[in-house]
């Protein structure tokens, strides 16, 4: 019994088909269903029942799923350990935010990690709604900062980094400003609610607080969301640090949206289980986590 073996069995247990498993792993379908075969072999036992449409755990298969798990997780936290011990820093280190998180205190937490380590490279890149996870997931980022629905805590960690109001707006002589509170419902859908499109593409599908049935337009960059609603253009829900001056200012005014499922968005530190975290990224994690526990304290 393999590493491997283990790795592609809980693979297609947590996707549910070969296929799935074998893009989420980066190996082809043969490979996968290889090393489960083998594994099955090795066991004498049949791991999944393969006369429906997608593979199903057995009862055994079931049973087992559990304590491979529990052998991966403490592998991995071996691993890490063994990282840490090493004491190498790694090149390159590669962080996946939400394009609404507030940058300072992620550039505070960089700054003081390139004085430690002037010689690695950060990469930061900004998704939008569930693609900062998908990118974690997908294997391109060591960490993301990113609101977690959906997420499979078998396959991911996560601590608290902030909690974002948000807060609904439209430009001061919108018909929506005038319009009393709280704003009705058919009203709004006659006006363009601006929305920030979701960057993932498929894995963790997500919006929030869209309107259904309404008029509405779709953009990519949560700045491009803002200067659209402050043309007049439209309405739409928006961080309050983002629009905090302009609403002081009585440029923009704040709408009361019923309709809206949440009044704030709760972002988290992610990192993999399965992927132990470097010199640096590790330390990262504990920066960012530690902005948290700031907040909450």
């Amino acid at each position: 019994m393999t590493y491997d073996q283990l790795i592609a069995f809980l693979a297609v247990a947590e996707e549910g088909t070969f296929t799935a498993a074998s893009e989420r792993l980066h190996k082809s379908q043969p490979a996968v269903s290889k090393l489960v075969s083998n594994l099955e072999s090795e066991l004498g036992l049949q791991l999944f029942d393969r006369s429906g449409y997608r593979p199903t755990l057995t009862d055994e298969g079931r049973l087992f799923c559990e304590r491979a798990s529990s052998v991966i997780e403490d592998t991995e936290a071996l691993r890490s350990f063994g990282v840490a011990l090493g004491g190498e820093p790694e090149p390159v280190v590669r962080l996946t935010i939400d394009a609404v998180v507030p940058l300072p205190p992620i550039m505070e937490a960089l700054s003081r990690l390139q004085a430690k380590f002037p010689t690695v490279r950060f990469e930061v890149s900004t998704e939008r709604m569930s693609g900062a996870i998908e990118t974690l997931y997908g294997g391109g980022a060591h960490l993301a900062v990113a609101t977690t629905p959906g997420i499979d805590p078998k396959t991911m960690v996560a601590q608290p980094f902030r909690t974002l109001r948000i807060v609904a707006v439209a430009r001061f002589d919108h018909p929506l400003a005038k319009a009393g509170t709280p704003v009705p419902a058919a009203m709004l859908r006659e006006h363009a609610q601006i929305v920030l499109s979701d960057s993932a593409r498929g894995r963790f599908p997500h919006s929030l607080n869209v309107l259904s049935r309404g008029l509405r337009w779709t953009v990519t960059e949560v700045a491009a969301k803002k200067e659209i609603i402050a043309a007049g253009m439209g309405w739409g829900g928006l961080p309050e640090h983002t629009v905090a001056e302009d609403l002081a200012a009585g440029h923009l005014v704040e709408l009361e949206v019923e309709e809206f499922e949440a009044d704030s968005m709760e972002l988290h530190v992610v990192r993999r289980r399965d992927r132990p975290a470097g010199v640096v990224a590790g330390e990262l994690w504990n920066e960012l986590a530690a902005e948290g526990e700031c907040e909450l304290s």
